[in-house]
């Protein structure tokens, strides 16, 4: 999608890679202020309608607020950052909670040198006993805030601890890593908007029963179904968070009355299937990294299961990761679930008369749930203590997330109780959903080539950051302009605590962008390592101008740790790749590191994977022209180049056969561009 747009504006690629990222800012940006400005107007439009005072106020800072939701999602840092300037050490993102209190103590009595209570072995980082603190203001490590969330795991030696990402957007922003999870934050607000839209409607949607209906179904399921082909993660979040808010919907249709259970469950398989059928050229043809290890129960579908999920067997995630991650924004939600839990209504502004009729017997089916409901509502005045009964038994037995669980279930028994105000419900609704999803990554992992929940913490946190980010601003205006008496002063203490986590999760972004203004000037062509000579940038611009598409250019591959040479580090900075990554033409393979991770959910591909590497290691190294051509044919070779890379790993004796193998087309410098004969 950002190569279309690119093309559109007529940019240069090397431009378009930072272009597109700018974009994707700016359209995350839009929605986010859409969702928030929209959120408020609902709750004075519908929530609060007679009231005379409080609509005025809060329909003038309702903008104020959405700018802060982008802040929040946007320009915000989990508190790592500002633990790192006040302990002086990077290495404070793998401390525990005993640790850390330890730490903070030292510095608070004055200490420059940080004594932990017992010795350190994690990942990535020596045994560490002590640091000396240091000017973190000219030191900062931007990188590690990125990884806050550490685990322990007891078949490991003791004391080992491993990371799992928690990136953020401004970190991935700061990065410049336009990968999936960034390029859909603006298509996981949209859906965020759609499940907004669907809990706010007047009637329920008429999927299939005319042309509005079949055009509705149709958008509805574009909308869904792009997920999975934009960020697989993002489905299953946003389907759950759609399916809720059908719920919701029709729930506030039956006003007290049956809900039509048949035409909800009816409507949600339409969508899935259509979501499914619209992308199914993608479906059928991708093959998910995922699911590549042998499973676990070897039984029919239980045995696929099981090739993708496991359970997670390690430390349980610490509470003061969790809040240092997420207590900017779990805070004022909440406050704001337990001041809108009390929320009720006589009447609804939503008659039955909006709800399509149904048959006698899909009613009477409504009629026998109606009391299941009534009872969940009523319940709500006991559920508000389930949240902090489950974090102390949570605590006491090792398992600190559990209270999630509590608050899950508090949140979405108040969002039924509150579904005649969609406003309200639809944000206890996906705070619910993001504690279920917290939760859950505490006990099931997606299996990958890692063998840990790295990348499923990253990918659901990544979600909830957007989510929880969004709607927290949303939940802060509410605090601050719907409510009266102690509820408004709770939510004057709240605004003033947030303040405070605001200027901590701010310290990370101040930091970074004095560090860039320092540092050289960037500019606006994202050009990859081959590009940064005047020769490389000639070279790659002729084969995009030359080279016929689908050519395949002929690049060294990067080497692995066991060929006891060069090894591409974890972002590589070397150019492995990088003509083919810079033109869009075929090479005989990619950067090997990412190719082993990407492949490995094709068992054809992922062996084919050392035979491509040591192909191209003979082609280049051989000094037999037939040897070489033979295998330059087995891959369809149409150029060779031969730049800085090449040269400073193979001899000029093994370079110069190229001359009897094919016509140098491009010379320039240190770089040759053959054009192999046929």
């Amino acid at each position: 999608m950002m190569a279309a747009v690119t093309m559109l504006s007529g940019a240069a690629p090397a431009a378009g890679y930072n272009l597109s990222l700018a974009l994707i800012f700016a359209l995350t940006a839009l929605g986010i202020v859409g969702i928030i400005v929209n959120l408020c107007h609902l709750t004075l439009d519908r929530e609060t309608a007679g009231a005379a005072e409080t609509p005025r106020r809060g329909r003038r800072s309702a903008p104020l607020f959405a700018v802060l939701g982008v802040v929040f999602v946007l320009l915000s840092a989990n508190q790592m950052g500002a633990l790192q300037l006040i302990l002086g050490d990077e290495r404070v993102v793998m401390l525990d909670g005993r640790q850390l209190a330890s730490a903070l103590s030292q510095r608070l009595g004055g200490a420059n040198t940080i004594v932990l209570p017992h010795v350190v072995n994690a990942q990535d980082f020596d045994e560490v006993a002590y640091w000396e603190r240091r000017d973190m203001a000219e030191q900062f490590n931007w990188w590690w805030p990125s990884r806050a969330l550490w685990d322990d795991y007891p078949a490991l030696p003791p004391q080992t601890r491993r990371y799992n990402i928690t990136e953020f957007p401004f970190f991935s922003f700061r990065l410049g890593d336009m990968h999936p999870h960034v390029m859909a934050l603006p298509f996981g607000l949209l859906a965020l908007a759609l499940c907004l839209h669907t809990v706010a409607r007047r009637a329920a949607p008429a999927f299939a029963m005319n042309a509005r209906g079949w055009a509705e179904l149709i958008m509805v399921s574009i909308v869904l179904g792009s997920l999975y082909a934009i960020n697989s993660w993002d489905l299953p979040t946003y389907f759950l968070l759609y399916a809720g808010a059908m719920l919701l919907l029709y729930l506030r249709l039956a006003a007290g009355g049956s809900i039509f259970w048949m035409q909800l469950g009816q409507q949600i398989t339409a969508v899935a299937v259509l979501a499914f059928v619209l992308f199914a050229p993608f479906q059928l043809t991708f093959t998910s990294p995922a699911g590549a290890a042998a499973p676990l129960i070897d039984l029919p579908i239980i045995g696929r299961l099981t090739e993708i999920i496991a359970p997670y067997t390690g430390g349980r995630s610490n509470l003061h990761a969790f809040l240092l991650i997420f207590g900017l924004f779990v805070l004022p939600l909440i406050a704001f679930a337990y001041s809108a839990s009390g929320v009720r209504s006589q009447h609804s502004a939503f008659s039955m008369a909006e709800a399509p009729k149904q048959s006698p017997s899909v009613e009477a089916l409504g009629i026998v749930a109606r009391g299941y409901f009534a009872t969940l509502q009523d319940s709500v005045s006991l559920l508000p203590w389930l949240p902090p009964i489950m974090l102390v038994l949570g605590l006491l037995i090792g398992f600190p997330l559990l209270g999630l669980l509590g608050l899950g279930i508090f949140t979405f028994a108040s969002a039924l109780g509150n579904a005649h105000r969609p406003a309200i419900a639809f944000t206890l609704l996906a705070l619910a959903l993001g504690c279920a999803v917290a939760f859950g990554v505490d006990l099931i992992y997606i299996r990958d080539l890692f063998g840990n929940r790295m990348n499923t913490v990253f990918k659901f946190y990544y979600q909830l950051w957007l989510i929880w980010g969004a709607l927290s601003a949303y939940a802060l205006w509410w605090l601050l302009t719907q409510t009266r008496g102690v509820a408004w002063l709770g939510g004057l203490v709240i605004s003033a605590i947030v303040t405070i986590l605001l200027l901590g999760a701010l310290v990370y972004p101040w930091l970074v962008l004095g560090q860039l203004r320092a540092g050289t000037a960037g500019t606006l062509d994202a050009r990859t390592p081959r590009e940064q000579s005047d020769a490389g940038r000639a070279s790659i611009e002729w084969l995009r101008r030359n080279a016929p598409a689908g050519s395949v250019v002929l690049e060294m591959a990067e080497r692995t740790a066991a060929d006891d040479r060069n090894v591409g580090g974890s972002y590589n900075g070397e150019g492995y790749s990088g003509v083919s990554a810079s033109t869009g033409l075929p090479t005989v393979i990619g950067w090997v590191w990412h190719q082993t991770q990407w492949r490995i959910g094709d068992k054809v591909l992922s062996e084919q994977l050392g035979e491509r590497r040591d192909d191209v290691e003979r082609i280049y190294n051989t000094l037999d022209v037939n040897e070489a051509r033979e295998l330059l044919a087995k891959y369809g070779v149409d150029y060779v180049y031969i730049g800085g890379l090449e040269r400073q790993n193979y001899s000029a004796e093994s370079l110069a056969k190229f001359s009897a193998l094919g016509e140098a087309v491009f010379a320039r410098d240190e770089i040759v561009i053959y054009k192999v004969s046929p």
